[in-house]
Parts: structure tokens; sequence; C-alpha cells
């Protein structure tokens, strides 16, 4: 459990320089109010669940990720600062699962469409626990999530009038009948808002005495409520101190809620630097506003599901109106990839292996392929290069649809190169099988497809005998297709153990 709970804080840790909006500043910025309200809530969800939100798909189901293990965490010495906060975390996700068969409605605007729990996602492939809080650009990468999909498989459609399905709300009979579901329209005009009432502005620049560079008015809910947001620029000096960078400035942003007047707000911490300037978000310009994508009014007062969306990170959780004061309730930060190597199992290779040693079953049994790596003969089909320790011998797989394919094979006779012209990728094998002769085998590829494959078989330079697609042609043909083909380049890949037990 230790090395899960350091895997937890880095991984933290990475988040939060992701995004900070949402993120309180040193512990005791967040009042009693803020802490009082989410225990409050966390306590009654067994009755009324709170809403929560689908992200990503594995191309079948719909996924509601999950941001730590299973497992409840224990104390351990030396982690006592981060314990109370991990278990609190642990308790929200648990609440959770314990009722994923009770979240049976989709929320997409007014419309709403029936779901149902499917399962859960414990293991990959591999028998290992899948990634925790990450949110994968690859249907192929599993995520530890639990699993939803459509009562009706029509209505999967409406998604695609979203990003990926990410940030989509569903809740349970029980949440829906206790509360009053409000309309949420978008105030922007071609991705252009408008800027909120110079009263208003002015007022918060009179109370926080800082200079507001940017204000926006971002939705209306309800008809009544105006959600905006204010960027301010400078330091913000009323911040907390860190106690674990007294040096540290802060940057400040405000989520506003407007009521016939009435401002409610809370802030947004970022980061200051005097020669950068302010940031909220890694390589992201300026304060990025929550958006709302579901409204209610509940018994104790209005309920708004935010979803915030950064460059590198995602951000689900609820804001709630109490007692005169917003309060920001952050499930948790998901962290977005994009640009992932396509995942390789153990099932995988034990088949490619498979393949290797039937292409050569006498010569092959005694080669050990201990590493892998994907490389780019071309860019349209996925390739899996294997080899040995030493670098000796290999093999190159294409995989389609779930297959694979051994193409050809590495030895002290064959070494590998590639190189493209005219629209048309090459793989190039080529060694002296003895004396002075000299082999070539080719195989060009164009848009997915292999077009043809060449061997050539040299002596003392010239040309002696070679065949097309392992019919034999003539030298004069042969020589057609060799001069179509440029010189080979080496392969650049970087190679991964394969555990000894694949």
């Amino acid at each position: 459990m230790k090395k899960l709970m350091l895997v937890a804080i880095c991984a933290m840790a990475v988040m939060i320089s992701c995004k900070n909006a949402g993120q309180t500043a040193p512990a005791d910025s967040q009042d009693s109010l803020t802490a009082a309200v989410i225990d409050s809530i966390i306590e009654e969800n067994d009755t009324t669940p709170l809403p929560m939100f689908l992200i990503g798909s594995d191309g079948k189901y719909m996924q509601m990720l999950y941001w730590v293990n299973i497992e409840e965490p224990q104390r351990s010495e030396g982690e006592e600062d981060i314990f109370d906060v991990w278990k609190k975390s642990w308790e929200l996700q648990e609440m959770f699962r314990r009722n994923a068969a009770q979240y049976t409605n989709l929320l997409d605007g007014d419309k709403a469409y029936k779901i149902r729990f499917v399962d859960e996602v414990l293991k990959d492939p591999d028998g290992k626990t899948p990634s925790i809080g990450e949110i994968h650009g690859r249907e192929e990468i599993p995520s530890l999530c639990a699993r939803f999909e459509y009562v009706n498989p029509k209505e999967k459609k409406h998604e695609e009038f979203r990003i990926d399905g990410w940030g989509l709300v569903i809740v349970t009979d029980s949440y829906l009948n206790s509360r009053k579901q409000l309309t949420v329209k978008e105030m922007d005009n071609d991705g252009t808002y408008p800027k909120l009432p110079t009263d208003i502005v002015k007022q918060l620049e009179k109370e926080y005495g800082m200079k507001a560079t940017n204000s926006s008015m971002l939705q209306t809910i309800g008809g009544r409520y105006i959600h905006g947001a204010v960027e301010f620029e400078g330091q913000y000096k009323n911040a907390p101190k860190d106690p674990y960078d007294k040096d540290r400035k802060y940057a400040l942003a405000l989520e506003v809620l407007v009521d016939s007047g009435k401002i409610y707000r809370y802030e947004q911490l970022g980061h200051y630097d005097e020669e950068y300037g302010s940031a909220w978000n890694a390589d992201a310009d300026g304060y990025i506003p929550n958006d709302i994508v579901a409204a209610f009014e509940g018994p104790k007062g209005l309920e708004l599901c935010y979803t915030h969306g950064a460059p590198e990170s995602y951000c689900v959780g609820m804001i709630y109106l109490r007692e005169g004061k917003l309060v920001e309730h952050q499930y948790e930060i998901f962290h977005a990839l994009i640009d992932e190597e396509i995942p390789v199992w153990k099932a995988d290779f034990a088949e490619m292996k498979k393949l290797f040693l039937a292409a050569d079953t006498h010569a092959h049994k005694y080669i050990e392929l201990t590493k892998w790596a994907h490389c780019y003969i071309d860019y349209d089909n996925e390739w899996i290069w294997l080899r040995d320790k030493d670098d000796k011998n290999g093999a190159f797989f294409i995989r389609k649809d779930g297959k694979f394919k051994l193409v050809d094979v590495e030895n002290k006779y064959q070494s590998p190169s590639s190189c493209e012209k005219d629209g048309i990728c090459y793989l190039k094998f080529s060694g002296s099988p003895g004396g002075p002769a000299m082999q070539h085998v080719i195989y060009a590829f164009q848009n997915g497809k292999q077009l043809w494959k060449l061997f050539a078989l040299e002596v003392y330079g010239e040309l002696s005998e070679c065949s097309l697609n392992d019919k034999e042609i003539s030298k004069e043909e042969g020589q057609k297709y060799l001069d179509k083909v440029p010189e080979g380049q080496e392969i650049n890949a970087w190679f991964k153990d394969i555990d000894p037990k694949e």
C-alpha cells in the first residue's frame, strides 16, 4: 500500500501542474463552510448519490473513470500529512462504486437518456491494475473504471455532439426526483463571450484591490443566474502563505455567479511570476473558466455540475450555493494523455513469438527475443519489431484488426533498413550469404498495403537472379525494381524489455 500511496502523491503533483483552477493554496485557505458543506453532502450520499461524470470510452462502453485504487488506503508512517486527503478521495470514489447500478440517467442539456451499468474494469489484459486517473487517447488502453451503455443503442449518436463524450453527467432517479433541473444556456457568439457588466467588475476590483484584465459572461442558469469569470493582473498579495514554499506568489481569478445584482464568487489561485506573469494551466494563456454542464435547484439550494478542460488536464465536480457563498467540490483532476503508444500485451508477444518460431522451427528455437519496439516503416500500419539482446536476430510484424503478420526476420544475413520515395515506403533486408554474393529482400508499401516483395541476388556486383512476389523474373525486370528503391537508412526505434514471463 505504501507504494500505491507514493505513486498517488506523484500523480497528484503532475495534475496540479496541469491545472491550478479550483485548487486551494495552503490548507488554511479553505474556509470552514466549504469543508462542512462537502462533508455533509458526502455523508448523505447513499440516500441521494451525487451526480457523476462519464469520461472517455473503450470503443464499446462509456467510462466512469476512477482516480484512486479500489483498495482502502491504510495509514503508514511518514504519510500522515496526505492520508486524510487520500482517504476522503477514496471514500468519494467508493460512493460512486457502491451506487453504480443506480446511475440510470445520462443528461445532455435538457435531454435525458437511459443508461445502465455494465461492469468494472479492474485488470488489464496482463492481469495488472489498469491506469488510474488518466484519460487515454487510445481506446485500446484500459482504465480503472465503471462501464455503462445506452439502454437504447440508437441514442448513442448524441455523443457526437460532445468531444469524445467527455463530461457527460449521469444521475440516479433519487437525485432527479428530489431536485428541479434548470436550463443552462451558453452566452457565446462564435466563441466570443460578452464581458460582465462594468459595475460588477468595478465592485470586485475595489473589494480585492486589484485591476481586472479580463471578464466574461459565460452562461445563464435557469433564466436567473449569470455564470461568469474575472481575471486579475499582478500578484494576489492577500493569498495565504504556502507553508511549503513561503516565496511562492499567486495570481487570482474568480468564478462568479450573479443573481439580481448579488455577486457570489470563489477564488481560483494561479501562479504569478514577475517576468512571465500569471498562469493557471500548463500551456494555456490566461484563466480557463469552468463549464457548467448541468444545474439543479436542490432542497438546500443551487447545485451545479461543472467540468474544466485544459491542455493537459480535465476536472469534474460540483459547485453549491450555500449560506450566501459558492462552494466548489472538485471530485478529481484527470491527466489527459495524447499521442500514446498502442499497447502490446503478454498474449501479443506470445503470438508473435509463435509466428517467429513457425517461420524456421529449427533455427529459431535457439533464439530468444527479449525486447520490442514500435517502428515506422510507414505510417499506415502498426509495426512491431522484436529483437534478441545482442541485436543480431529479430523479426518485423504488422498488426491489423488484432491479427499479427510476420513480414520478415533479421539475422547475420539480413540487416534491416528503410527508405521512402514518391509516396512508397520500403523495408529492406540486405546481407551476404557468403563469398562474393549479396542478397536483398525488399518490401514496398503504399497506403497501408504491400505492393510487392522483391528478392535479388548479386554476385560480384552483378544481378544473378531475382523474383517478384516469390515468382522468378528476368534480371532486366528485377533491375527496374531495384532502381526504384533509394539507399536504405537505419530504422529508428526505442526498445523496451519483454518481461521474461511473457
